[in-house]
């Protein structure tokens, strides 16, 4: 059943994404539903975010001089706060980050062995496949391509959420492959799975465990991790856990890892003084979505906003993509939206990997395309330019001095 999608330029990067055209393999009738059915299990994963907070207009991050599109577009306060770092010590080496851009999706698990995923996926170098142990000292055996936060194994494809799981991933790595859908970031960006976030702990508990993972994989083992998509939240209004979901996502900052984050499915809720986790930590790294519908001409009906804690939108409406079983699906939420920023930060970050965190969101920022029917809804008033970004980041390379030849002596 061939799919056609409305895709406006903004969100067209390059041919393979320009149109969102999808030819199904199999015959069957397409299922069409939404990402934040709230039936079944994952009772929790698509609650109400943000917390209030007021928004300061000015330019957005010191540390960044990238000047494009919106140089007054206001931002989180926290946007302008220097992440608590930690001293290095210099005795350490530190591993060298190579390849492709690696993006976590923490999450009900990927099916790695989906064909339109196989080789999107990120392979652990330091592993052996199936032999039970723990090849390279991380703590977990056979941890191929992710770890599982509910059973504390290495296979990340168990448990609950993993239609909800694939389906983000292969919005932004789907191979180009001429099937199925394709990913944002298709050839250009690697997917770790973290797998089981909706088992055996509690929501935060294994998120805790999650950041884990990913900044010793980053840290330790040279894992090129450099974001994380956060397709989740719900409400904590007890001060202790808002400090351990701040403590945790402080620990993505010093490992220079961005954190997208879903706001909430509300229905039009606002969400400036809403306690909910993740997407309401005020650090530089966090970067919240909104969705746009279909058309990408207004806020989508089921989206939550917030002026105050809501940075842009993009399209998160009838999003076709994978699932489980070699199988594709359109679904709906902010859940669908948060991954088309996280595959343009990877595509910012394959074209300039010296880019930090707090600079791919500075730029997804700035190159955001106004849009009436989101001033006063989100921070920027904008949504998501994916092609005015990428071109952002291009710009940032610094050119290489011309080496002159060396004259041949008479």
């Amino acid at each position: 059943m061939e799919i056609n999608r409305k895709s406006p330029a903004s969100i067209a990067p390059t041919a393979n994404t320009a149109t969102s055209r999808a030819q199904a393999p199999k015959a069957k009738p397409l299922t069409v539903r939404d990402g934040f059915d709230s039936q079944g299990a994952r009772p929790s994963n698509f609650v109400d975010r943000p917390t209030g907070r007021p928004s300061i207009p000015g330019a957005s991050v010191p540390a960044s001089a990238f000047a494009f599109g919106g140089a007054n577009v206001a931002v989180k306060p926290g946007a302008n706060k220097v992440a608590d770092t930690k001293p290095v010590d210099p005795s350490q080496p530190k591993p060298k980050l190579t390849g492709e851009p690696v993006i976590a999706v923490i999450d009900g698990g990927v099916d790695y062995k989906h064909t339109d995923l196989d080789d999107a996926m990120w392979t652990n170098p330091g592993e052996v496949e199936g032999d039970g142990i723990d090849n390279d000292g991380n703590g977990i055996a056979d941890d191929i391509h992710g770890f599982n936060v509910g059973t504390g194994k290495g296979d990340p494809f168990k448990g609950e959420g993993t239609d909800h799981g694939t389906h983000v991933a292969g919005i932004i790595a789907a191979e180009d492959n001429g099937e199925g859908n394709t990913g944002i970031a298709a050839g250009k960006a690697k997917i770790l799975s973290v797998g089981g976030l909706y088992d055996g702990a509690d929501l935060l508990t294994n998120f805790e465990r999650s950041v884990d993972y990913l900044v010793k994989m980053k840290t330790e083992h040279g894992v090129n991790i450099r974001a994380a998509n956060a397709s989740f939240g719900d409400s904590y209004r007890d001060v202790a856990s808002q400090k351990r979901w701040e403590a945790a996502i402080q620990k993505l900052a010093d490992a220079d890892i961005l954190l997208l984050a879903a706001t909430a499915n509300g229905n039009g809720s606002n969400m400036n003084n809403v306690p909910d986790m993740p997407a309401n930590v005020d650090l530089p790294n966090v970067l919240t979505v909104a969705s746009m519908d279909r058309n990408n001409d207004k806020l989508a009906r089921f989206s939550s906003h917030g002026d105050k804690v809501v940075d842009l939108a993009a399209v998160g409406e009838d999003v076709f993509s994978t699932v489980p079983g070699n199988d594709w699906e359109e679904m709906s939420g902010t859940s669908m939206a948060t991954p088309t920023v996280a595959a343009t930060a990877a595509r910012m970050f394959a074209e300039n990997p010296d880019l930090t965190a707090v600079q791919v969101r500075d730029l997804i920022l700035k190159t955001v395309d106004q849009d009436a029917d989101l001033k006063g809804k989100v921070i920027t008033g904008g949504k998501l330019n994916i092609q005015a970004a990428i071109d952002a980041a291009k710009a940032t390379v610094e050119p290489k001095p011309e080496t002159q030849q060396p004259v041949a002596s008479r």
